[in-house]
Parts: C-alpha cells; structure tokens; sequence
C-alpha cells in the first residue's frame, strides 16, 4: 500500500477508464442475482466496495449508484422507478461509510458498518412505504448479498494493494 506522502497523482485519463471498468463490472454483476422477494439484490455493488476500498469516494459513490439501477433496471423496476432512486441513494450511503471507515478507522469496521447499512438501515427506510413484512420478507437475502458484495470488494481491494495498484489505503 502506499502512504499519503508516496501517493502520486493519478491522471484524469486512467481515473476515468477506471471508473468505466468499474461501471462496466457493475453492469454485469447486476445480471448475476441472489434470489430475493424484490429480485434486486445482486452482485451490482461488489464493484463499488472495490472502489470505495482502493480508490476514491467519489468513484465509489457514482458505481454504487448506477450499480442499483442496472440491478433494477434488468428486473423491471418492481418497486418503481422513484423507489429505485431512494434505493440508489442507499447504496451510495452504504459504500460510503464502509470507505470512509475501512480508510479513515479500521477496515472491518467498515466491513460491518457497509453490511449492515446495506442490508439493514437501507430497507428501514422503505418500511413506510412498504410495511414491516416487506422489511422482514426481505433481510435474509439482503444480508446474504451485502456479505457477498462486500466481501468480493475486500478481497479485490486487498489484492489491488498489495500489488500497489489501490489508491487510498485501508487500515
């Protein structure tokens, strides 16, 4: 990993095409599903929690985003499309305390918080919507998907450090 002071300046160039790969790999994760009362959990947030350990929050918090509405998109907006924003939202929230925490705290602590805002605090807001059973109906499979997500993100991160390549480094 590299430190704050050996940190060289990433071209606008690289971080772009970056950002591309990292939407482009959320796209096809989003097709990869984990079978839910909702069908919109999906291995689409697996990239920006290797964006948001190894590189910049900003790039993590656009990939979680768009990320969700590919998820989304490809299962037909069942909650609709305004609902599906609330959720977008979500995941950015989600990505960003576990970045924010893994670079700033402690790794794992980002690990539990991105789960469990993922999974748990995320579908609290729609319970007003939607009701308690929608909530309880859905938190397996939430749990199941933020684990996966977050997991292959720590491990993609992990080896983009250790091979230099991460941006920001975890602790």
């Amino acid at each position: 990993m590299t430190t704050a002071t050996t940190r060289r300046p990433v071209a606008p160039a690289v971080r772009i095409a970056r950002v591309a790969i990292l939407i482009a790999l959320s796209a096809v994760g989003a097709l990869i599903k984990i079978p839910s009362p909702v069908g919109t959990v999906a291995f689409d947030a697996a990239p920006a929690f290797v964006a948001a350990f190894a590189f910049t929050m900003p790039e993590a918090a656009l990939v979680a985003f768009l990320g969700h509405l590919f998820t989304a998109a490809t299962s037909g907006f069942p909650l609709t499309v305004p609902v599906h924003l609330i959720v977008a939202a979500m995941m950015v929230v989600a990505v960003l305390a576990g970045g924010w925490l893994a670079s700033r705290v402690n790794l794992w602590l980002g690990v539990v918080v991105a789960v469990v805002v993922n999974a748990v605090v995320a579908p609290l807001v729609l319970v007003p919507m939607f009701g308690w059973g929608f909530f309880i109906g859905s938190l397996v499979a939430l749990l199941v998907g933020a684990v996966a997500n977050v997991a292959v993100g720590v491990i993609v991160a992990r080896a983009l450090a250790a091979a230099g390549l991460a941006e920001t480094p975890t602790k």
